[in-house]
């Protein structure tokens, strides 16, 4: 009777401590579920922020590609309205070339045909208030013939400085469209980290899930032996 008294003994403080080691990791395991939620709470936080993130960026993508095509549509009415004024540049150049070699041409044949001579003037007119006629004829000539070249060349310098102007333009919308597309360039790439970390961190979410699961299966095993351990105990303590 004492020595099976004894083997009860024995039996139970060996329960015991199998119980007592089944609590303890039982608690080990149940801290460790609840770090492994901590961080798959963070990592689900920090996701959701990059998922803002990334659509803040795509939103500024967006507006900047927009802006893009419009300097675009800019700079290529620019173009045309430059190609527009070259042509009207090239016309009055030519206007105003054909009439300055006419005038070189009829002042070369006057002074070939001695009619600039004041001298000549006098001898030809029969009179000296035809002389005076002849004079001021000859000098509203040459004011007319000064008069267009002077607007020729005004007209052609106008459309010149417009020119000039236009291309100015043109080159700073150029220069926008290339600070545009380095901005553009620079949300790529942070777009692109935003796509490489959501990635990450939906793999650890993943990882994390099945930690959780496995975590759940082994704490539910470690139970369910703790939980035959007492009765083993109890039934140990009824002999």
């Amino acid at each position: 009777m004492i020595r099976l008294c004894a083997f009860a003994d024995e039996a139970g403080s060996s329960l015991q401590a199998q119980i007592d080691a089944l609590k303890a990791q039982n608690e080990e395991l149940e801290a460790q579920q609840a770090e492994l939620e901590q961080q798959a709470l963070d990592n689900y936080s920090e996701m959701e922020q990059v998922v803002q993130q990334k659509g803040n960026i795509d939103h500024q993508i967006a507006l900047l590609n927009t802006q893009i095509r419009n300097t675009e549509a800019q700079i290529a009415a620019y173009s045309t309205l430059i190609a527009d004024k070259q042509s009207e540049l090239d016309v009055a150049q030519a206007r105003f070339d054909e009439l300055s070699e006419k005038n070189r041409e009829r002042i070369r044949a006057m002074e070939e045909n001695g009619s600039l001579s004041y001298w000549s003037v006098l001898f030809k007119a029969n009179s000296f208030s035809d002389f005076l006629d002849r004079l001021n004829m000859m000098d509203e000539i040459a004011r007319a013939d000064r008069q267009r070249l002077e607007d020729m060349n005004q007209a052609a310098k106008a459309v010149a400085e417009a020119s000039q102007m236009l291309q100015s333009q043109k080159a700073e919308l150029e220069q926008t469209k290339e600070s545009l597309d380095l901005s553009k360039a620079q949300l790529e790439v942070k777009r692109q980290e935003s796509d490489a970390l959501l990635a990450d961190l939906v793999s650890r979410g993943v990882e994390f899930q099945m930690l959780l699961e496995e975590g759940e299966e082994r704490l539910a095993q470690q139970m369910q032996e703790l939980a035959q351990r007492e009765m083993e105990y109890t039934e140990a303590l009824q002999r």
